[in-house]
């Protein structure tokens, strides 16, 4: 080797000594990658999307580096940890609960007797029609008709004694010729009485068509304005014959009752009977036969009678026929998003409340049914209940099943808490007074609810009681008009 080789040589080995080592470090985007990776099992695609995409960007960067940036491999480790992550996930978010065992059937709600089953399709002959036609054409009442009843029945709410005398003079004639018209439907009130038991027979499928069952209210309305009208001349106890039949048929109806709405419509109409036989009561004209009569039938509610357990079971049973065809029609079938059996569990929970509200029982927290699948380490959250918001954990869960339960809540209360029932026990127990009253037996004042005593205000002719706020003279008074000189209260 010549010398300027050797000095050559000797340059490049120095220059090798003095160059620095180049400096590499550990890519942050990599390490943050393994770390969503190993979150994305119990954060979804919330961390396992992200930990793909910063896997990819750092592997980017890593190659580019030039030798600067290392964690090629936890880069990958985290991408294909966050892949099998999510799938675990996926498996065990995508499972459904099972369905639920020995579940409500139709067999479990009250029905009549096979050979009342007549009565449903005589009953349908007064209550289904076109609910778009003017009037009441199956009662055989027009659209006047129906106005005129509601303004009364309005007044008779609200109105005093003075307001409510004025009114009916104004709307006496109609007020007759409608109840002329209606003979037709007492026709049909008079064969329906003749059956024991009344059978509804409604099915709890949401492509039936339900019963129209306003029709009744609009009966009873014209039963109570009529009662109003009637004087001292007329043939007071022919009527109560007809108003005892109509309630008789109506008492007969709610113990089969199935739809919710059918159940708060025959309450309704129970509640009108109960002021329109308080009117005859206090009308002069009326016989003791006559009050006899209402004695007689007008017996004291029975916890039965009341019941919101067939109506309650019917619409849980509706509810889940309308998830399972929903379910079937729809290309939701087969996606985790909706959660068929958890959705039917969850409304069990809340339709039992009711149900088992009848029998005073409303403690259902121990027997309540799991909303998650059985091999889930946890169990229904306490703060499941129809008045809350669901729980987070149960929305990311259940996703479009959230979204069902938000637009299709119980329609209804416990029955101890609902105000509507409370004010016809009220109402009833009023009315028990009055007729004893008019009889001439012993009277007792004990309240239902809302108070210690009855009130009885002669002057203001009225029996009452405080409603939900416990203050007399205040809207929420749940009164019945009386005439105090032919009760005995005024001699």
């Amino acid at each position: 080797m010549n010398e300027q080789e050797e000095k050559q040589g000797q340059g490049y080995y120095d220059e090798g000594l003095l160059a620095e080592p180049v400096k590499t470090k550990i890519s942050k985007l990599a390490i943050l990658s393994l770390v969503l990776g190993i979150f994305s099992l119990f954060f979804f695609v919330l961390a396992g999307i992200p930990a793909i995409v910063i896997g990819v960007i750092s592997t980017l960067r890593i190659r580019s580096s030039d030798g600067k940036l290392r964690g090629k491999y936890i880069a990958l480790a985290g991408m294909n940890i966050s892949i099998v992550f999510m799938s675990i996930f996926y498996l065990f978010w995508s499972i459904d609960a099972l369905p639920i065992p020995n579940d409500y059937t139709v067999a479990d709600l009250r029905s009549a007797p096979a050979q009342y089953t007549e009565s449903f399709n005589i009953l349908k002959e007064l209550i289904y029609e076109d609910p778009n036609l003017p009037g009441a054409p199956a009662m055989g009442l027009t659209e006047e008709d129906i106005e005129v009843i509601d303004e009364i029945t309005e007044l008779l709410h609200k109105g005093t004694l003075a307001e409510i005398s004025e009114i009916l003079k104004q709307c006496e004639e109609d007020v007759r010729q409608a109840w002329g018209r209606a003979q037709k439907a007492r026709e049909v009130i008079s064969q329906l009485n003749e059956f024991v038991e009344i059978a509804d027979l409604t099915e709890p499928d949401p492509f039936i068509k339900q019963m129209y069952t306003r029709n009744l209210l609009r009966l009873a309305r014209l039963y109570q304005a009529y009662a109003f009208l009637l004087t001292e001349q007329e043939d007071i106890y022919t009527f109560t014959i007809h108003l005892v039949e109509f309630d008789s048929v109506i008492r007969k109806t709610t113990l089969n009752v199935r739809p919710f709405i059918s159940k708060i419509i025959c309450n309704s109409c129970i509640s009108i009977d109960i002021i329109t036989a308080n009117a005859i009561a206090n009308n002069p004209g009326a016989s003791r036969e006559s009050i006899e009569l209402l004695a007689g039938h007008f017996k004291p509610l029975t916890t039965e009678l009341m019941s919101m357990r067939n109506c309650a079971m019917f619409e849980y049973l509706f509810t889940k026929s309308f998830i399972n065809k929903g379910f079937e029609s729809t290309d939701v079938k087969g996606r985790p998003l909706f959660k068929k059996n958890s959705s039917i569990r969850w409304y069990r929970n809340l339709y039992d409340v009711g149900i088992n509200s009848t029998e005073g029982d409303e403690d259902t927290t121990s027997r309540k049914l799991s909303v998650w699948p059985s091999i889930y380490p946890f169990k229904e959250p306490s703060s499941f209940k129809n008045e809350r918001p669901l729980p987070l954990l149960y929305r990311i869960y259940n996703p479009l099943g959230r979204v069902f339960i938000l637009q299709f809540r119980v329609p209804f209360k416990s029955q101890s808490k609902d105000h509507r029932i409370t004010l016809i026990w009220i109402q009833d127990d009023l009315l028990q007074i009055v007729l004893n009253k008019r009889l001439g037996k012993e009277v007792s004042l004990k309240v239902h609810a809302y108070g210690d005593e009855y009130i009885v205000d002669v002057e203001n002719w009225k029996i009452y009681s405080p409603g939900p706020d416990g203050k007399t003279d205040t809207k929420d008074d749940i009164k019945l008009w009386i005439n105090p000189e032919v009760l005995g209260w005024r001699k």
